[in-house]
């Protein structure tokens, strides 16, 4: 079809018109879009100002509470973006007969008004993992009231048939404990002896000495560098001179300094044998005719040497996780003890036979619950 000239022209007025509309209609729509994002974009900024602003005060309010003893006071703080406010609440403590801050808001505004805040809560923190340290010197050690009644056997009978008098099951017993030792301290001690060769870590000895010096002790071998130095030593009757090492057995544990190792000694009544393991490992076997009575003195990091008692052959390092069963453990169960290590909770996973459990977590107290209170002599707790 054929268009005159005035009808291509309104053709082409109507068709530029229709152009003009719709560029007009695009652009305000894309106008309004990119409104709508700037507009998006600011809430954003402005939220995370608010954002920031309420952590900042949370740093702010957390580096003064570091710095001092003192409260953090309530504080607001006013700038070009926003504000920051901080507060806190109190409740009542035993720290100095005062009150201790137990949260800590901040908030933080921007400067449209949006608002966020953070709260800090302040709690006691959990219980740290501490032991015993011991320096090496006559003053370090530790004596253990109340479980020689629990422990005394019905002395004089048949080996194989000893029992307790508490109970009169089969006098089978377990220690178990964590040792560091510090081969560079120790030390030989004054009426020691033969300290230089060996510290002594716990024993059990008689009081009057009227029998025997020693019902059973366990140490470790210092020597002084001397090839034999770290490995484990007892003496289970100077009446009898019954001493005894696993050094010349080359499956033994060798200790070194200031590494912590984990040592359990086991006694089974049937065969008279006492058995040791380092690091779930065992160690070797010797005959053990250690009977325990009613008064005598149970000890940890020294020797008590009779008359007296006297100390000597003290033990320099650090001490951890006493335990002492009335029942011969399972190597399943030494090798749990090592696996899950000083922060195993003995009293809660292995408390069959338990008798005593010294975890020393900056407290003497037993964690058996039957009150065998250790006894600390100079002997420090140190964290781990």
């Amino acid at each position: 079809m054929k268009l005159k000239k005035s009808q291509e022209g309104v053709f082409i007025a109507v068709f530029a018109l229709a152009t003009v509309m719709i560029v007009g209609i695009l652009v305000s729509y894309m106008s309004n879009w990119v409104n709508d994002m700037i507009s998006t974009q600011t809430q954003v900024f402005f939220s995370k100002q608010s954002y920031w602003n309420a952590y900042s005060g949370i740093e702010i309010a957390g580096s003064k509470k570091i710095a001092s003893l003192e409260g953090v006071l309530d504080a607001n703080v006013t700038f070009a973006t926003g504000t920051i406010t901080v507060s806190k609440t109190t409740t009542p403590d035993e720290y100095l007969g005062g009150n201790k801050i137990s949260t800590i808001t901040s908030a933080g505004s921007d400067v449209r008004g949006r608002s966020r805040s953070m709260k800090l809560t302040i709690g006691n923190p959990s219980p740290a993992e501490y032991g015993l340290f011991f320096d090496g010197t006559l003053n370090d050690y530790v004596e253990i009231n109340n479980i020689q009644d629990e422990m005394a056997m019905e002395v004089g009978g048949a080996p194989e048939a000893l029992r307790y008098v508490t109970g009169e099951e089969l006098a089978d017993w377990t220690v178990s404990f964590w040792v560091r030792p510090d081969f560079t301290t120790m030390q030989a001690t004054v009426g020691g002896g033969n300290s230089a060769t060996r510290c002594w870590v716990f024993g059990v000895t008689e009081a009057n000495g009227a029998k025997k010096a020693q019902g059973i002790q366990i140490g470790i071998r210092t020597e002084n560098g001397n090839a034999n130095e770290g490995y484990l030593e007892f003496r289970y009757d100077s009446e009898k001179n019954v001493n005894a090492d696993f050094a010349e057995n080359s499956s033994a544990t060798q200790m070194t300094h200031n590494n912590w190792y984990h040592v359990v000694y086991k006694r089974t009544v049937t065969d008279g044998f006492g058995r040791a393991y380092v690091n779930g490992v065992y160690q070797g076997k010797h005959l053990d005719p250690s009977e325990f009575e009613a008064d005598d003195i149970w000890y940890i990091g020294t020797d008590m040497d009779n008359p007296g008692p006297a100390q000597s052959n003290n033990l320099a390092g650090c001490l951890d996780e006493v335990a002492v069963w009335k029942t011969a453990l399972t190597d399943a169960q030494i090798q749990a003890l090592y696996i899950q290590e000083k922060s195993f909770d003995i009293s809660t996973n292995m408390n069959t036979n338990l008798v005593s459990y010294w975890d020393f977590d900056n407290t003497n107290d037993d964690q058996s619950g039957n009150s065998n209170t250790a006894n600390i002599a100079g002997a420090t707790y140190t964290g781990f």
